[in-house]
């Protein structure tokens, strides 16, 4: 009966050790795509890649031999990247050009993405990050203008047969950009982790539940010693 009950408890915590070895094993590459929205505002275009390589997003009536304002992306490429490891999405530049007050638009929206060469072929949508641009006016000197993103965190994705996670950074959020000004934020970064599919949380309690019963039984069979009658 107890090598029954040690076998069953050794199970259960052979599926556990079984599954975290499973998850350090997932090795991705590939590289990062990326994409432009054309909100159809005015004096605004929008210029993408097919391939999702590289993607440019143009607004506002420029004022005399300034340009328009830009933010335009270039993808990186990533190999064997591990759980937790860091995936550069790409650069993106950024010139704030002296425009026109209320010419350019408010907001550009860019969808990043992820086109998987291994462990298998796979394109995946990360999340949309939107700029938001504040014009502010002038005077005889340039005044920055505050650049901005928001986005969502992706949800889980399925690869192969591991269920992950992934996060995305965009380090700072908020930045001002002097007029006439380019900066580069090459600092978006995703990183990932599998996590457990529900079916698999449902055995891999089953397999704890297993192994406590049988630790109970244990505790249960041993009876204390048979003290003497009274006399």
């Amino acid at each position: 009966m107890h090598t029954r009950i040690s076998s069953l408890i050794a199970t259960a915590f052979g599926l556990a050790l079984t599954f975290s070895a499973a998850n350090a094993q997932l090795l991705l590459s590939g590289h990062t795509t990326g994409s432009f929205v054309d909100l159809a505002e005015a004096n605004t275009t929008v210029d993408n890649a097919p391939d999702g390589s590289s993607a440019k997003f143009s607004t506002g009536i420029p004022w005399e031999d300034s340009s328009q304002s830009i933010i335009s992306f270039t993808n990186a490429t990533f190999n064997n990247v591990g759980s937790g490891e860091l995936i550069q999405a790409g650069l993106f530049e950024i010139t704030n050009g002296m425009t026109l007050l209320g010419s350019g638009a408010p907001t550009a929206q860019f969808n990043l993405g992820l086109q998987l060469t291994a462990p298998e072929w796979q394109a995946i949508a990360l999340t949309t990050i939107t700029f938001h641009i504040d014009h502010t006016p002038n005077g005889e000197s340039g005044v920055p203008d505050q650049f901005s993103v928001s986005f969502d965190q992706p949800v889980p994705v399925k690869i192969g047969d591991y269920l992950v996670q992934f996060h995305v950074n965009f380090d700072p959020t908020h930045f001002p950009i002097a007029e006439n000004a380019t900066v580069q934020r090459g600092d978006v970064t995703v990183s990932f982790t599998p996590v457990p599919e529900p079916s698999t949380y449902a055995a891999f309690g089953a397999a704890l539940l297993v192994g406590l019963v049988a630790y109970r039984r244990i505790r249960s069979s041993k009876t204390l010693p048979t003290l003497p009658a009274a006399a």
